[in-house]
């Protein structure tokens, strides 16, 4: 249902593909820098699957961050069991917070936000003009093989150093009109979320052109598939496709100023950074969906994310959010989905749940069990570290 879902009749290839491509021999530094993690895993401990209203058939991503005495957790496509007030039963973004801050019980009191119809709402808005595409276009009475849509789906979350604000990373998609997978994406932008009460608000930033809440088009870097802030520095990282690597690129921005599209820099290597995108130079290979934090434990900047095509989830570690990043570390082996020609993904950590530091973190991760239906299943993470520093 994601960016990172690959078509299911590319599986057997892909699969083989990866396997046969072993340790990446002769690969760029990016790919395995030989580099070992600086921990290992202790234990690992399933908790099952978060608990959603009843009528949530589905839905993927599952970013999270603390916000507003909150933690706020944000989807991408999320079908229903009814329609809600639009008359729709699809929702490219929603949400879902909580209160609780001890995630060992598996998050019992998530509150879900709903329309009138008990339906949750879509939580990124859309313009007058996307809402109206989409009631014209992706309706049950528009033939399926003509039906298309606008999408809006949410990525990573970041809270302001004040707290008083969050921005929600988000990639607009165009899907149709050939079915599910018939897909693609306008850009990556950022929406302002200024009260927990209120759905965040997407900018105008170049209002002259086709999509003018667009920070990052098409034709430039993409960032926004993970972030932090740091030292009042916000960091995103943002990736492309080669043939089944995923090349991560880092860019920074003053955290007041990450609207400023020539305010953004990009790490071009050799510890210089640049406001030309195009000097950009890979830092790891990653996923689609990752989140890098601050571990104050293992004192290292720790990477999070699925291996695309496998049931599994590593770990990378590195003193700097531009690396050098460790190669990656197995850490959690997913429940494989009950469906044929699937995996999981969208593995992510939230980091506001860590215990002792975070020696203890909690991972979350994607698991199909049935046609447009599936689970977001938690798990706990014990370390320990490999050695002293």
């Amino acid at each position: 249902m994601h960016t990172d879902r690959l078509k299911p009749k590319t599986l057997v290839f892909l699969s083989a593909l990866l396997a046969g491509a072993g340790c990446f021999s002769g690969s760029p530094a990016w790919r395995r820098s030989g580099i070992p993690a600086e921990v290992r895993v202790e234990s690992v401990r399933d908790l099952g699957p978060l608990q959603f209203l009843d009528v949530v058939r589905g839905r993927d991503g599952g970013y999270s961050a603390a916000f507003q005495g909150q933690s706020v957790w944000v989807f991408g496509d999320s079908v229903m069991q009814k329609k809600g007030v639009d008359g729709s039963s699809w929702r490219t973004s929603t949400w879902c917070h909580t209160a609780d801050q001890d995630a060992r019980d598996n998050l019992q009191n998530l509150t879900e936000p709903v329309d009138a119809n008990g339906v949750p709402y879509e939580f990124l808005p859309f313009t007058e003009a996307e809402a109206r595409y989409n009631g014209e276009h992706f309706t049950p009475e528009v033939p399926e093989n003509i039906r298309s849509r606008w999408g809006l789906w949410p990525g990573p979350v970041v809270t302001s150093p004040d707290g008083a604000k969050a921005y929600v990373f988000y990639d607009k998609i165009f899907g149709g009109p050939n079915g599910q997978w018939d897909f693609h994406s306008v850009g990556r932008s950022i929406a302002v979320w200024n009260r927990l009460a209120e759905r965040p608000i997407r900018p105008v930033i170049n209002p002259d052109t086709e999509h003018p809440t667009m920070l990052f088009p098409t034709n430039d870097i993409q960032m926004g598939h993970g972030a932090m802030v740091v030292d009042g520095m916000l960091y995103a990282f943002g990736l492309e496709n080669r043939k089944l690597a995923w090349p991560v690129t880092v860019g920074r921005v003053p955290f007041d100023q990450a609207l400023d599209r020539s305010a953004w820099q990009f790490y071009a290597g050799s510890g210089k950074w640049s406001a030309d995108w195009k000097k950009a130079v890979p830092v790891l290979e990653g996923a689609p969906m990752m989140s890098v934090s601050w571990n104050r434990w293992l004192g290292r900047y720790v990477a999070v994310y699925s291996v695309p095509l496998i049931n599994r989830m590593v770990v990378r570690t590195a003193e700097h959010p531009e690396g050098p990043w460790s190669d990656p570390l197995d850490a959690v082996d997913c429940m494989a989905p009950s469906t044929t020609n699937q995996w999981c993904y969208s593995g992510l950590s939230h980091d506001e749940f860590s215990r002792e530091d975070g020696r203890v973190m909690y991972f979350s991760y994607y698991r199909e069990t049935g046609f447009l239906q599936g689970e977001i299943r938690l798990v706990e993470v014990s370390f320990a570290r490999r050695q002293a520093f």
